[in-house]
């Protein structure tokens, strides 16, 4: 089980990480025009998507492996597969995306942010999996917080976004050098080498889950996206800010689904079923009674404080800000489902299920943008996760099932 000073740290870590993106729109829309907050939030939603095929859905394969089938080199060797092809693509898509100079730049330096990013998972991977959890959180804090204050002093002093961003991710690679690469070795004594054939393993048993990372961060931007064709910058700007509270059930998600990853895998492992279900259920009756109190606490407090946060009025978008409180539950369930999935090994189930949502968040979201403004992003943004939750259910209980049908015939 998880240790208390493991849980701590992974809450400290995961709550600064979650709130990075939050804290750096709130400097960005203080120290700039709403206009470039708009333009550097639809950059920096670019970047999650193609961190995506970074993020490779190793980090829930690797942790989860408590048989011990790979090496952390095999797993780096893999990471790093995953990142240049991230590059690659990176580079393709703002040269035939027709951003201005600004947004590509912004974007592309953003994208190496998340390269540092995807090398530090590898590693804190490693740590959890030897009960380390807390290195890992130290990691998240240590890097996250060194960068917000870098980009804040910087945005702050020369109002430019560009320079404030490259001195952000000069900072995590400093902290990702001085730290993570220092810890790995109290647990890895052999010399890191680069393994190509085990690594080409690993990328084909988690192909289908990163297509599912890709397509998850896809569809959770795609209401962004759709303001942008069909909106402004100042819409975007609008809906990320009363977006924000969101990412507060998506941060409890985490608190308490990444402390679990290397048990489930125990329990999965074990064959002790029951007591997987048992902690599953558990998790999502505790999401569901913290997005109650959320939700009275941003009914009561939410539009009030978010307008002194941000320095904008948002007192017209109320009732938005409730119904997407709710969307946060959705993900934050489809989050563990996606988890759950990985763990049973049923990683094509998630790639087809993240197609099929995907299909529809390219096709709602611009029509109700377009029919209802604000509050038809919001509503289909709420559709989305709510066809995802469903899908991600109905598909663990058929791969749940199956297992137990092979158990059985054993």
């Amino acid at each position: 089980m998880v240790k208390k000073n493991e849980f701590i740290w992974n809450m400290l870590g995961s709550f600064i990480y979650a709130m990075f993106s939050a804290i750096i729109l709130a400097i960005c829309t203080r120290a700039n025009s709403i206009e470039i907050a708009g333009i550097f939030s639809i950059a920096y939603a670019t970047s999650c998507i193609l961190n995506a095929i970074g993020d490779f859905g190793i980090r829930i394969y690797q942790v989860t492996d408590t048989n011990r089938k790979y090496t952390f080199s095999e797993y780096l060797s893999a990471r790093i597969i995953a990142i240049l092809i991230m590059v690659v693509f990176s580079i393709i898509f703002v040269v035939i995306s027709g951003y201005s100079s600004t947004k590509l730049a912004i974007c592309l330096i953003l994208v190496l942010y998340r390269v540092i990013d995807n090398l530090s998972e590898t590693y804190q991977a490693e740590f959890q999996m030897n009960n380390r959890l807390d290195i890992a959180g130290k990691s998240m804090v240590l890097r996250n917080s060194i960068a917000i204050i870098i980009f804040a002093i910087f945005d702050i002093i020369t109002h430019n976004i560009v320079v404030a961003s490259i001195l952000m991710t000069i900072a995590n690679l400093i902290i990702f050098i001085l730290y993570d690469m220092k810890k790995i070795k109290q647990f890895n004594s052999d010399k890191i080498k680069i393994k190509i054939k085990e690594a080409k393993d690993i990328v084909k048993d988690c192909f289908p889950m990163a297509i599912a990372s890709i397509l998850n961060v896809y569809v959770i931007n795609a209401v962004k996206y759709a303001i942008d064709s069909k909106g402004d910058n100042t819409m975007q700007t609008y809906f990320n800010i009363i977006y924000m509270p969101t990412f507060v059930i998506n941060l409890v998600s985490i608190f308490i689904i990444k402390p679990f990853l290397k048990t489930f895998g125990d329990y999965w492992n074990c064959g002790e079923h029951q007591k997987l279900f048992a902690t599953l259920l558990k998790i999502i009756g505790a999401l569901v009674a913290i997005t109650v109190i959320i939700e009275l606490g941003c009914y009561i407090l939410g539009i009030p404080v978010l307008s002194w946060f941000y320095g904008v009025d948002i007192s017209l978008y109320k009732m938005e800000l409730m119904i997407l409180i709710i969307s946060g539950l959705l993900y934050a369930i489809c989050n563990l489902l996606f988890n759950m999935l990985g763990t049973i090994r049923k990683q094509s189930y998630v790639s087809i299920v993240y197609i099929l949502t995907s299909l529809i968040a390219f096709i709602l979201p611009p029509f109700l943008v377009n029919k209802y403004n604000m509050m038809g992003a919001v509503l289909a943004n709420l559709l989305i996760m709510l066809i995802l939750c469903i899908l991600l259910a109905i598909f663990l209980i058929i791969g749940i099932k199956q297992q137990k049908n092979k158990l059985e015939e054993k």
